[in-house]
């Protein structure tokens, strides 16, 4: 009588081979799909702390507005106390796609006890550069040689990007407040900045200028 050896069939290696594979490739699919929902989680996380800064900058420099002039580096006086305009406020246009969006001096920087040898004002510009803006701020209200701008990345994956300014109780397009200007404009009461972003969708910031909150 032939004793017969224990052990597994070669279809039942095959088969359970077969089912460790689709185990594994199920378990790798859902590994998988939850690390790109973690990674679009983040990044959508990241969009909208990004948006709410640019609300909270936006909302600070308006609000902070105050009618000053200030100097370029050649020593000019710029006269613009306040300007916008989504096609650019600059009195020369820059090359490139680049445009200045929003041109101000605001009050706010802090300086406590006058530590450091600086005003406590800011000349600050908005930069639309493709689909990214830019908020550009210098060390002093007034251009110095060799002192460059402070550039700062907002918003990328802009589109249908607008800027508003209320004023005499409507929303114009743009506006120029100009230091010793023939007809006065009234300072502005608020700007509204609207745009799409990618993932979030239209967006709407409106920032109150200090004329309106005296009101």
């Amino acid at each position: 009588m032939t004793r017969r050896e224990a052990g597994f069939s070669l279809i039942e290696v095959l088969v359970a081979v077969a089912v460790f594979a689709a185990v594994s490739a199920i378990s790798v699919g859902l590994l998988a799909g939850a690390l790109r929902s973690k990674e679009q989680g983040e990044a959508a996380l990241e969009r909208l702390a990004a948006v709410q800064r640019a609300s909270a900058l936006l909302r600070e420099d308006i609000g902070q507005f105050t009618p000053r002039t200030a100097r370029t580096e050649e020593g000019f006086v710029d006269p613009r106390l306040f300007a916008a305009d989504i096609d650019g406020t600059e009195p020369v246009r820059r090359a490139g796609d680049a445009r200045e969006i929003l041109v101000l001096t605001r009050t706010g920087w802090a300086n406590p006890g006058g530590v450091q040898p600086r005003s406590t004002l800011q000349r600050v510009a908005w930069i639309l550069e493709d689909d990214a803006l830019y908020r550009e701020v210098r060390a002093y209200p007034d251009a110095a040689p060799g002192l460059e701008p402070r550039r700062q990345l907002i918003l990328e994956g802009l589109s249908a990007v607008s800027l508003d300014v209320l004023s005499a109780g409507g929303w114009s397009p743009r506006a120029r407040l100009i230091a010793g200007a023939e007809t006065v404009m009234t300072p502005p009461d608020a700007v509204r900045l609207r745009y799409d972003l990618a993932g979030l969708g239209a967006i709407e910031h409106v920032a109150l200028s200090p004329s309106a909150e005296a009101r």
